[in-house]
């Protein structure tokens, strides 16, 4: 009897963190124009694409860069770790990248703060 309560238990644990999973997953994406900074590795880029692969809360994410900043997706170095804020569109859409500030890994575009990479408070790389 004690077997079957044991696994009753783990079942109903189990059960719950995957509906707790998915209703943060569904709170980040229902709400079109709600901004977020997300701090994480950076894991995949498809620089031709415009996407970005991260690991948020709630999981794994593809975020989308907007035209400004999909030129500069190939400065970014997968494992590096990254601040991203980024707008939801609502589901089935991916998030927007606004911005990001790049806080380990090399590259020439350590800051993008929505239409150019930035040196410093005053300087920009790109047009």
């Amino acid at each position: 009897m004690s077997a079957f309560r044991l696994y009753l238990t783990i079942s109903l644990l189990l059960f719950a963190l995957i509906l707790t999973s998915y209703d943060m997953t569904a709170a980040l994406t229902d709400e079109p124009g709600k901004e977020a900074s997300i701090y994480s590795p950076i894991i995949r880029v498809e620089a031709e694409q415009g996407f970005i692969l991260i690991a948020a809360d709630s999981g794994i994410l593809w975020v989308k860069a907007t035209p400004e900043a999909q030129p500069h997706l190939t400065k970014l170095p997968v494992g590096g770790l990254i601040d991203l804020v980024v707008e939801f569109q609502g589901k089935p859409n991916p998030p927007l990248i606004k911005s990001w500030k790049l806080a380990s890994g090399d590259s020439s575009c350590k800051v993008f703060d929505g239409k150019a990479c930035v040196l410093g408070p005053s300087k920009k790389t790109s047009p």
